[in-house]
Parts: C-alpha cells; sequence; structure tokens
C-alpha cells in the first residue's frame, strides 16, 4: 500500500489515464463530465473513460461514456451536411479500436445483439439473449457505414490485422441498415 504513505497514485496502464481519471472525478462531483466533441480526439477520449469506468466498475460513468460517444457517431452520421466531423472520427478510429479492443472482454465476438421480446400484461419486455459490448458494437458499426473510405486508410487497414476480433464485428453490419438509431438511452439499436 504505498499509495498510502506517499499519498500518490500512479497511473501506469493505458486504461488509467490521467484525462479519463480526472473525468471521473468530475463525473464523481457532477454526475456528468464534459468533453469538447469536436476535438479530433473526443471518440477516443469517451473510450478511455469507458474502459476507466469498466476497470473500477462505476457503470454509471460508463454508460455515461458509451451514451456521449454514441452520439458523437449518430451526430455525424446523422446530419450529411457534416462530413468534417465524419473525417475526425474515421482518422480518430484507428486510435480508439485498440483502446476499446484490448480492454474490454467480450464472449460473444462474432455474434449479432439479439434480444427476446414477450408480453407481460400491457408491457411489452426486451431481454438481451446474446448481449455485446456497447462500445465495440458501436465502433463496429460507424466502420462498416463507412467500409469504403476507411479500407483506404493505411492506419485502418493495420488495425485490422491487429484487432480481428474487430474485423468480424464488422462483417456483422456489412451491408446492413446504415442508419444509426438510438433508444431513450441514447444506446445504440441494432
Amino acid at each position: 500500500m504505498k499509495e498510502k504513505t506517499t499519498k500518490t497514485i500512479e497511473l501506469k496502464d493505458i486504461i488509467d489515464n490521467d484525462l479519463a481519471f480526472s473525468l471521473f472525478v468530475q463525473f464523481s462531483y457532477f454526475g456528468t463530465y464534459g468533453y469538447d466533441g469536436e476535438k479530433e480526439e473526443a471518440l477516443q477520449v469517451h473510450a478511455l473513460v469507458y474502459v476507466f469506468a469498466e476497470k473500477f466498475e462505476v457503470l454509471g460513468l460508463k454508460a455515461l461514456a458509451l451514451k456521449k460517444a454514441t452520439a458523437l457517431c449518430s451526430k455525424a452520421i446523422n446530419d450529411e451536411s457534416n462530413n468534417s466531423l465524419i473525417k475526425v472520427l474515421q482518422f480518430a478510429l484507428p486510435e480508439t479500436v485498440p483502446v476499446i479492443y484490448n480492454a474490454t472482454y467480450d464472449p460473444n465476438t462474432g455474434k449479432y445483439p439479439s434480444f427476446l421480446t414477450e408480453k407481460v400484461g400491457s408491457n411489452v419486455v426486451s431481454t438481451p439473449t446474446t448481449n455485446r459490448d456497447g462500445f465495440r458494437m458501436l465502433l463496429a458499426k460507424f466502420a462498416a457505414r463507412h467500409i469504403e473510405s476507411l479500407r483506404k486508410n493505411e492506419s485502418f487497414m493495420s488495425v485490422l490485422q491487429e484487432q480481428p476480433a474487430f474485423g468480424t464485428d464488422i462483417i456483422l453490419f456489412a451491408g446492413t441498415s446504415s442508419e444509426f438509431q438510438t433508444d431513450s438511452k441514447g444506446s445504440l439499436v441494432f
């Protein structure tokens, strides 16, 4: 317990990012965190916050980071006049994928997310039958949507070689609806 005597914590891992930690502190006090969505590294910052929150089991922060990243990707795709944001996200994608795929675990790689929907009284209840990591699915769906331009990017092609699970996840969305729909909680709808 060196931290107790020195009163310092060393952030050594990529997950233990100092920016992610400061945004965690912000979240702890205010229930949210702010980061400029127009900055080039915004997607990667949300990914760092997401994996930080997963490591330390801060589920509210993890959900918020995914919601912010989904809103960013959704804004880029659903607003066709926002070409510059799409280019920024395409540029950031090769840096973001390893952060998520190296720091999250998903036993259902290669399986499409599915839900069992049943009517209970007057309510419709949807239960996940194949649970997938939300950030992995977000990155894969975004990449599938822009595969034509991304495949010309050397960095992106390198990531596909280094992260075969990412390539497998992209295939799930190839040729499907390219719309980015979110539910009332800001989560991606499949």
